[in-house]
């Protein structure tokens, strides 16, 4: 059965190929999805798990774990072997999406696109918004801070700091990230942020001093940004709050899944509890199929 589903595959084919077996109507009930994940995990094809057969879908887990996920051999799933698996998915999944955007405004098919042609495949689009001279200026320091070769144009490498700049590993983006941060709410101009500040854009300054939750809440999580306890929060703090550098979104799903799973306790998840949780993994990042399974 198994081998069925593996001649299935393409090397170059689409989530829609390893689907292969589907019957309209039939298969997984969507009462075993979780609302709340379905997206997160399947995006635009959730409508295809609901119409694969309990038996398919048990062999394409069952393959995953075996093929991608399992490194020891044991076919069972520990935190370390998770975590792994949901690394190469979100790094995967970035990957996509800079390789999608560069390739659509890429129209010369070059191996670099300019400002001009990036402006022009942005513009109409219903997720961007009308530019401004603040966020054009902005965007132009994104792109020459990310024109490491100064050549006024950017090449695959370079176009993904400058399009998701909060997703790169690049220290001196996220320090461009922090400054525009610092200055739309710095109304002072003293290139620190006070309490005041920090909530100037969510909250009316006539509701403070309430002693409502929400403003409990919103000081104590200032107060945790301020690590010098000085209520001003600088430029380094601000950095350590928008980029943690502990901060790994992969380790904690894998731990919410591992707790979710783990019945027996025993560190690792086996093939019976992956069925028996299929509501709790169909739902999370962890078992992304698709193209991440070519």
């Amino acid at each position: 059965m198994i081998n069925k589903l593996l001649t299935c595959l393409s090397i170059v084919g689409t989530l829609e190929k390893v689907w292969c077996g589907m019957r309209e109507g039939r298969g997984l009930a969507a009462s075993q999805i979780d609302p709340a994940h379905e997206h997160v995990f399947l995006g635009e094809y959730a409508a295809n798990v609901l119409n694969m057969e309990p038996t398919q879908l048990e062999e394409l887990l069952y393959w995953l774990v075996e093929q991608r996920i399992d490194h020891d051999g044991d076919m069972m799933v520990d935190i370390w072997e998770l975590k792994h698996w949901m690394q190469h998915v979100y790094h995967h999944d970035l990957e996509q999406q800079i390789i999608n955007a560069f390739n659509e405004c890429n129209k010369k098919q070059d191996y670099d696109i300019t400002f001009k042609e990036y402006r022009s495949c942005m513009n109409g689009k219903p997720d961007t918004p009308p530019p401004t001279t603040k966020s054009e200026n902005r965007l132009v320091a994104r792109w020459r801070l990310a024109d490491q070769d100064g050549d006024n144009r950017l090449s695959l490498s370079e176009f993904g700091p400058f399009y998701l700049p909060d997703e790169a590993h690049h220290q001196k983006m996220h320090g461009l990230l922090v400054d525009e941060y610092i200055e739309d709410r710095d109304t002072d101009q003293d290139y620190h942020i006070s309490f005041r500040e920090y909530i100037s854009n969510s909250v009316d300054e006539k509701d403070l001093n309430s002693g409502a939750d929400w403003e409990l809440g919103l000081k104590n999580r200032f107060s945790k940004i301020d690590e010098n306890s000085d209520g001003l929060l600088s430029h380094p703090e601000v950095e350590h709050y928008l980029f943690p550098s502990a901060d790994d979104p992969a380790d904690e799903e894998a731990r919410r899944i591992m707790e979710e799973t783990d019945d027996d306790g025993n560190g690792k998840i086996s093939h019976g509890e992956i069925m028996k949780h299929l509501r709790v993994l169909v739902g999370s990042q962890a078992l992304q199929q698709g193209k991440i399974l070519l």
